[in-house]
């Protein structure tokens, strides 16, 4: 699929940008929220930085204003979706849900 950038805006120019947009949030959690990276995988920070970068590259990809309001809906009802499986307490609840689940 093309990307539908305007033509002053390269593929490699937006994914340097998200990239820092990612740092700049990993950052940002950091200075503020410094227990946060304490309390979890050494490898959150890149999976934060990289999990913006990869959505801002995604979204790119949409330019037709139908589609960005489809693609909005989808994100916030998979958000929604995936709550429901933080009070899963093992794994045949998580077979079941995800058997329930409308997604």
């Amino acid at each position: 699929m093309k990307d539908n950038l305007p033509t002053i805006y390269t593929r490699d120019l937006v994914s340097e940008i998200a990239m820092d947009i990612g740092k700049e949030v990993v950052f940002h959690i950091e200075q503020m929220y410094p227990a946060m990276f304490e309390a979890v995988s050494k490898n959150a920070k890149l999976s934060v930085r990289n999990c913006i970068h990869n959505e801002i590259m995604a979204a790119i990809k949409v330019n037709d204003a139908g589609e960005i309001e489809a693609r909005l809906v989808q994100r916030k009802k998979f958000r929604r979706h995936l709550k429901g499986y933080k009070n899963v307490k093992n794994m045949d609840e998580l077979v079941e849900h995800i058997r329930k689940s409308p997604i």
